[in-house]
């Protein structure tokens, strides 16, 4: 019996690791998409002053930021769910925010924004308020899921790095913001000295909050894969098992 017990932890393991490389190939997918948008449109699209969201107006490139916004939303759903299943105590807080982010993610490919410098529509709108749940939701996410891993022994390794990048997420975020305030209230003096970095700072904190997402897989696979072996990992002990004998 204890047999079938243990073969069905196995599984039960191997599931949660192909969920953590699901999370890991969806984050590094995304962000090389993103690349590659910034590299292959940008006589098109100005990756330092224009949004990403400039992509939905460029023959074929329209496809590719959906296909990343959405393996990014996956990627975090994954990550999240294998936390559970590997025991980190993620209800509450960091499960509302990492599922809201990954919506908002969703909600801002299906709504394009407007082509115009004034928002007209109701996708223009869902698309902006969206836009503005992925810049801020996915470092609140780091910040509450942090405490829960450093309850856990194996996850303390991670911690210091979700919160620095959290951290990242968030401050490219306000500066974002701030970039952005001659937009909504003209006349107002560009803190940039009329440089507009919008968009690099916009790509860079997606970048951060793509590595919240990556950091969290890479430590669950780490937690994961020693349990995978037979005879190995702490979800494969028996703890009704005798010592062993000491040797003659």
């Amino acid at each position: 019996m204890w047999t079938m017990r243990r073969s069905g932890l196995r599984w039960s393991v191997i599931g949660t690791l192909l969920l953590a490389m699901l999370a890991l190939l969806a984050a590094g997918r995304a962000m090389v998409i993103m690349i590659y948008l910034g590299v292959a449109y940008r006589d098109e699209v100005d990756p330092i002053s224009q949004p990403l969201s400039f992509y939905e107006f460029v023959d074929g490139g329209s496809q590719l930021l959906t296909s990343a916004v959405v393996a990014l939303a996956v990627g975090a759903l994954a990550v999240l769910f294998g936390m559970a299943r590997a025991g980190v105590r993620v209800a509450g807080r960091p499960t509302v925010l990492f599922t809201t982010w990954s919506l908002c993610l969703v909600l801002a490919a299906i709504f394009p924004t407007d082509d115009s410098p004034q928002i007209l529509t109701f996708a223009g709108w869902v698309h902006q308020f969206a836009g503005a749940g992925i810049l801020a939701l996915l470092s609140f996410a780091g910040f509450a899921a942090a405490p829960r891993l450093a309850e856990s022994k194996p996850w303390r390794p991670v911690v210091g790095l979700v919160r620095a990048l959290s951290v990242g997420a968030a401050a490219l975020a306000v500066v974002y913001v701030v970039s952005r305030l001659n937009d909504w209230f003209p006349g107002l003096v560009s803190v940039f000295g009329g440089v507009d970095p919008g968009g690099i700072l916009q790509r860079t904190a997606l970048v951060f909050q793509g590595a919240v997402v990556a950091a969290l897989a890479v430590q669950l696979a780490r937690v994961s894969w020693p349990a995978v072996r037979p005879r190995t990992g702490p979800w494969l002990s028996d703890p009704t098992a005798p010592s062993p004998a000491p040797p003659c």
